[in-house]
């Protein structure tokens, strides 16, 4: 049972196959797949968080690559990527042959938590404002075996400490209307 509210800061996005709710100001866009569901929102400060319900969606946590460098590829980095750099945990090292805790420079970290009925890994970012912030969904239906798994994942990159606790609250209220049986909601409104 939900009671109504007058104005909500929140509003609920529907996708037909899931539903989120978000901060009022947040916009839905439509976007093409080609061999999946796609689409996503866009943030009151223009950040584009975009979803993909498919066979090949991808888990951001397979391509956690350490931030860790040697000095000569350090040196052939841009300007740009290397301003970007001094914000992160990373090392820059005369060899890659050097023993490390590569662990330490992952620019990502995750947790397992239940959204609607299926586990999911919510992934943050180890540096703010660095990184992915999402969730990923291994398996919504079908198999690898009959190579017809689908899953899902929902991203954001680099997103403002303030955008990401948004993002992250927004994901634990998804409900994945196609997959997950629930009853229908009533709302009691006084007026």
């Amino acid at each position: 049972m939900i009671s109504c509210k007058s104005k909500s800061d929140f509003k609920t996005i529907d996708f037909d196959i899931f539903e989120i709710s978000v901060p009022q100001n947040w916009k839905k866009i439509e976007m093409k797949g080609i061999d999946s569901y796609v689409g996503g929102i866009v943030t009151e400060k223009e950040d584009t968080l975009t979803f993909d319900i498919g066979l090949y969606s991808e888990d951001a946590t397979k391509n956690n690559l350490p931030l860790v460098f040697d000095t000569k590829n350090f040196a052939e980095f841009s300007y740009k990527e290397k301003e970007r750099l001094k914000k992160t945990n990373h090392l820059i090292i005369d060899s890659l042959s050097e023993k490390i805790d590569f662990s330490k420079y992952l620019p990502q970290k995750f947790e397992i938590e239940k959204i609607d009925c299926f586990e999911a890994k919510i992934i943050r970012p180890t540096n703010k404002g660095f990184g992915t912030t999402g969730i990923y969904i291994d398996s919504l239906e079908g198999s690898k075996k009959m190579f017809n798994k689908l899953k899902m994942s929902f991203y954001g990159e680099d997103l403002s400490k303030e955008t990401e606790i948004k993002f992250i609250k927004a994901l634990k209220t998804i409900r994945l209307k196609k997959y997950c049986h629930h009853p229908p909601i009533t709302k009691n409104c006084n007026t």
